[in-house]
């Protein structure tokens, strides 16, 4: 039997877009660059849960807009760590955006932590324990450091490891401080007990100039693999998510060139 060339190709086109679909390659047959209603927090109910969000000093980052969301979404009480603390301003915020939303004004708790060190994030593990009454059930470790754009060879070797001292160091500390309170939780009142842990879709894919940062959100991801198998079996619910570029605090020290490449969702504009 012959076959013409256009014939092969088509043939050929087709059999591998029915592998793609038969390997789930294309899932998502509509691509949203901001969020919609089907996932807004307005169709949460979390009265009762207490949050825990590290990273959320800045109006326009991820770690406040996550925080305003579980406000909306009618969290009773949220505790934000940050290097940098937060505002007076942003927390008063933060219980407008509940009220808005038709939401009890919840308790929100700011501390000035540097989640590197053991001791910092133990301090503050003593307070959240106290005010939260021994009751969490949600982390979003969300705090992230990342180096300047330089290879290796003229990087600052105490500014590059910095990024796997915030990155990598800093989410163990705060899992091994608060995640005994989530399990705790678990067991006495059925909690959540879930674990986010913001990575990077830098951790997908290799760029020159930011080794440190890219290696350090890949480990993310096989760490939050491996607390969900250790601690499955008591609660643990563990997810890592990947942000995009988009332009926040930590994103300032990057290449111009790179900056074209920057979004901004709606949700996180002022």
């Amino acid at each position: 039997m012959s076959h013409s060339v256009p014939s092969l190709i088509t043939s050929t086109t087709s059999t591998i877009s029915n592998r793609t679909a038969l390997a789930a390659g294309n899932i998502t047959t509509t691509r949203h660059s901001t969020t919609y209603d089907y996932i807004s927090p307005i169709n949460l109910d979390l009265a009762g849960k207490n949050v825990l969000i590290t990273g959320a000093a800045w109006q326009d980052g991820v770690g406040y807009a996550t925080a305003t969301a579980f406000a909306r979404a009618g969290a009773s009480a949220i505790a934000l760590a940050d290097l940098n603390g937060v505002s007076n301003y942003l927390v008063m915020k933060l219980k407008l955006a509940a009220t808005q939303a038709g939401r009890s004004e919840p308790m929100v708790l700011s501390y000035t932590v540097d989640i590197s060190k053991e001791a910092s994030v133990q301090a503050m593990h003593e307070i959240v324990l106290k005010e939260f009454d021994g009751r969490l059930d949600i982390v979003v470790n969300n705090a992230a450091h990342m180096e300047p754009y330089k290879s290796l060879l003229v990087s600052d070797p105490i500014i590059y490891w910095r990024t796997w001292e915030v990155n990598i160091h800093g989410l163990l500390n705060i899992a091994r401080a608060f995640l005994p309170m989530q399990l705790s939780t678990r067991e006495r009142s059925n909690g959540l007990s879930t674990m986010i842990n913001v990575s990077s879709s830098g951790a997908l894919s290799a760029r020159p100039g930011s080794a440190s940062y890219r290696s350090s959100k890949l480990a993310i991801l096989r760490l939050t693999e491996s607390l969900q198998m250790e601690y499955g079996d008591q609660g643990l619910l563990t997810f890592s998510v990947n942000p995009g570029a988009i332009k926040t605090k930590i994103t300032e020290t990057l290449p111009e060139q790179l900056g074209g490449r920057y979004t901004i969702p709606k949700f996180m504009r002022r």
